[in-house]
């Protein structure tokens, strides 16, 4: 009895049962065998240690069931590679081509592409991530001598705009005293032209200013100030000369080294019109002190007073010091400069010589502007200095470095 149920039971096994039918069946219920994506069935291979194929590629099992074998499931074959980081083709090398590579890529509207630095770029395909390798658009322009924007011209419209601040004193004098800053421009495509504008430290001058960038004006200079005054001959003879000194002298008016200067002035040779006059009638004091700013003015009206025919030099220096009321100030230096193209002429019997003492008991230093033939005759009122003698001219370039040599003489001290 045992033995026909089992061997009923194995009968149930082969066969299935069908509208109450026995059907046979090809394979054991359950039972799995490995395939591959074409259906290709390998039952040498064992289904519980299938082996590993290449890339993306595997294998896979099919199942029996009451039907017979079922479809081969899980079987993956080779594939047209892409850009993902598998091997999809199962050549055992990932992603070495895909659908996109040469591709161009990055166009914007509007771009010129291949004019200035625009290009475009070329799909790359890099660690399973597709993107656009190489492409250069435009961008603002600067200074590099390349075409930047892409509009077919280098370098344009940024002289100004990405100019750069230079310097090329020594450090820790930017911007100390008169040192400033310049500015270099886009040259050749780049900023290594010459630094424009900027100011650098230089030997110290006399001018109320920092030339030397040190922090410290003027040192080693007399800075006390210097009350100035001119005595002018206006005699007609010597219009000339002048006009040559009002041309000479109006830069120095508005150059620093005055900034510390008053001006006063006298003239000599005047006409007053009267039969008897004060002795000191033959010269007139035009103005006192007046900043520099304002005696180009004063010179202008000293010149317009009539002449008349003696021009006493000699007096009018002393008065100067000694009479006319000057506003002096006592901690200046106390200058008069004498131009004429006559002798050294006296009608009170004055001497240069007490000139000069004067001069140098009250702390006064005089020039005199005559004719070479007539140096001589002013030596003594200028202490025998002949440093202190000048020549009058037509020249009004020779008169302004005449009298600069004057000035920045002044300015040393003595």
């Amino acid at each position: 009895m045992k033995k026909r149920v089992v061997g009923l039971f194995l009968v149930a096994l082969l066969f299935g049962c069908e509208e109450d039918r026995l059907v046979k069946i090809e394979c054991v219920l359950g039972a799995k065998v490995v395939c591959n994506e074409f259906g290709q069935d390998f039952p040498a291979v064992d289904p519980d240690d299938i082996p590993e194929r290449t890339g993306q590629c595997s294998y896979g099992t099919r199942t029996c069931t009451r039907s017979g074998w079922g479809e081969c499931e899980g079987a993956k074959g080779p594939e047209a590679e892409v850009c993902d980081g598998i091997d999809n083709d199962c050549d055992m090398t990932i992603d070495e081509t895909y659908p996109e590579e040469h591709q161009l890529c990055g166009f914007q509207e509007n771009i010129d592409y291949g004019v200035g630095i625009c290009k475009p770029g070329v799909m790359t395909c890099y660690n399973g991530v597709l993107y656009c390798e190489g492409h250069t658009g435009p961008g603002d322009e600067i200074c590099d001598g390349v075409d930047n924007n892409c509009n077919g011209t280098v370098d344009e419209g940024i002289a100004n705009a990405t100019a750069v601040a230079c310097y090329e004193g020594p450090e820790g004098t930017l911007a100390v005293g008169e040192c400033r800053a310049g500015i270099r421009y886009c040259t050749d495509g780049n900023f290594g032209g010459p630094c424009d504008n900027q100011v650098l430290p230089t030997v110290e001058r006399c001018d109320d200013l920092d030339n030397d960038c040190d922090g410290e004006v003027d040192e080693g200079f007399d800075t006390r100030g210097v009350d100035l005054v001119f005595v002018i001959d206006i005699s007609g003879s010597f219009d000339d000369e002048i006009e040559s000194m009002i041309l000479g002298i109006t830069p120095l008016l508005d150059d620093p080294i005055t900034s510390r200067f008053r001006f006063g002035l006298v003239v000599v040779g005047a006409r007053q019109g009267e039969d008897i006059r004060p002795l000191n009638l033959y010269s007139r004091m035009v103005s006192d002190f007046v900043p520099a700013d304002e005696f180009v003015a004063i010179l202008e009206a000293g010149r317009m007073i009539d002449s008349a025919g003696q021009e006493p030099t000699i007096d009018t220096m002393y008065w100067t010091m000694n009479r006319y009321p000057f506003s002096w100030r006592p901690e200046a230096q106390k200058v008069v400069i004498t131009m004429t193209d006559e002798i050294a002429q006296t009608i009170i019997s004055m001497t240069c010589l007490e000139v000069a003492t004067h001069a140098d008991n009250y702390g006064y230093e005089l020039f005199v502007f005559a004719l070479q033939e007539h140096h001589r005759s002013f030596l003594d009122c200028v202490g025998g200095n002949r440093d202190r003698l000048y020549s009058p001219t037509a020249n009004s370039e020779t008169v302004f470095y005449q009298i600069r040599a004057i000035f920045e003489d002044l300015c040393v001290g003595r």
